[in-house]
């Protein structure tokens, strides 16, 4: 069985754990990525989304890049932007999340949506102050 190799995600969360905001981020995050995983995988509409605004793809692109800090960050996959993808799964999550995962949603998306839409890679992102 060929499994693809895990993406190590601990030098992403420490940089963003010392950006301003970046705690209760990385937070939320890990907080809710199980149930988000769950939603993909388990309900039709959410995952029609993942599906529809190129989801696997983004991931796919992110996982080529390796997830070093200094990757260009795709700004679009196959026709979708990164904004796309991220507006549509927050409404799509919003509508069928917990409570918990809404409230994180609706705490933190307009920070992730600046975040995508400044940043031209990971290393970008993570050093630039919050506005």
């Amino acid at each position: 069985m060929n499994q693809q190799p895990r993406v190590k995600l601990e030098p992403f969360e420490a940089a963003l754990r010392q950006r301003p905001g970046g705690p209760a981020l990385a937070d939320a995050l890990a907080a809710n990525v199980e149930e988000v995983i769950g939603l993909i995988n388990r309900n039709r509409r959410v995952a029609v989304v993942w599906q529809r605004y190129k989801g696997p793809a983004f991931i796919q692109a992110a996982v080529r890049g390796g997830i070093s800090q200094s990757m260009p960050i795709p700004r679009e996959v196959e026709g979708t932007s990164l904004e796309m993808l991220l507006l549509q799964m927050a409404d799509a999550l919003q509508r069928h999340g917990s409570p918990q995962l809404r409230d994180a949603i609706a705490e933190h998306s307009l920070h992730i949506l600046r975040m995508a839409r400044e940043g031209s890679s990971l290393t970008h992102v993570l050093s630039s102050p919050e506005p």
